[in-house]
Order: structure tokens, then sequence, then C-alpha cells
């Protein structure tokens, strides 16, 4: 049911695109500081686009790597509590009447 919402979504977000991209064929003038660019609104929505994409993959890396830390030192603590608990284990009771 997932997929099926997912693909007749995009279906449609990629109608909308290419009929907005149709009809948006007019030149517009991006002033940046040390330069000028001539660009379609299309190219310019899509670049900017892309740039969202970059800016969030770079985000979700990073949580991935802290998370994959994390983890880390949690197996590492887990496996010193297991050892721990395996020791004491072995050992035997007393019961301080020696």
């Amino acid at each position: 049911m997932g997929r099926l919402f997912f693909l007749i979504f995009t279906t449609i977000l990629i109608i909308i695109t290419v009929v907005i991209s149709t009809h948006n064929t007019s030149n517009i003038n991006i002033d940046i500081y040390f330069y000028n660019y001539e660009l379609p609104i299309s190219i310019l929505i899509l670049y900017s686009f892309i740039a969202g994409m970059i800016t969030t993959l770079i985000y979700l890396i990073s949580i991935i790597i802290s998370y994959k830390k994390r983890t880390r030192d949690m197996k590492s603590a887990l496996q010193n509590t297991q050892e721990e608990l395996d020791n004491l284990r072995r050992n035997p009771l007393r019961d301080g009447t020696e």
C-alpha cells in the first residue's frame, strides 16, 4: 500500500513539475555579488532543489554517524556489563559465616 501511494505521489509530482517547467520558460536574472546569471525559472528551481537535497544529505549523514557512535558505545557498555555479570555468577556466594 505504501509503495503504491509513493508511486502515485511521485507520478503526480513529476507531471506537475513538467507542466510548470513548460509554462515558465522565461529567463530571470540572478545577481550574485560578483556575477550575474540568466537562467530559466525551471532550472533555478531544479538547482535549488538539488542544493536542498545535498544540505539534507549532509545533515542526515552527521546524524547517522552520531547514532553509530552511540550504538558502538552502548555495545561496549553492554559487553562490559555482561562480563561483570558472568564473573559474579561464577563466584560462590559468601554468607559471612566463615
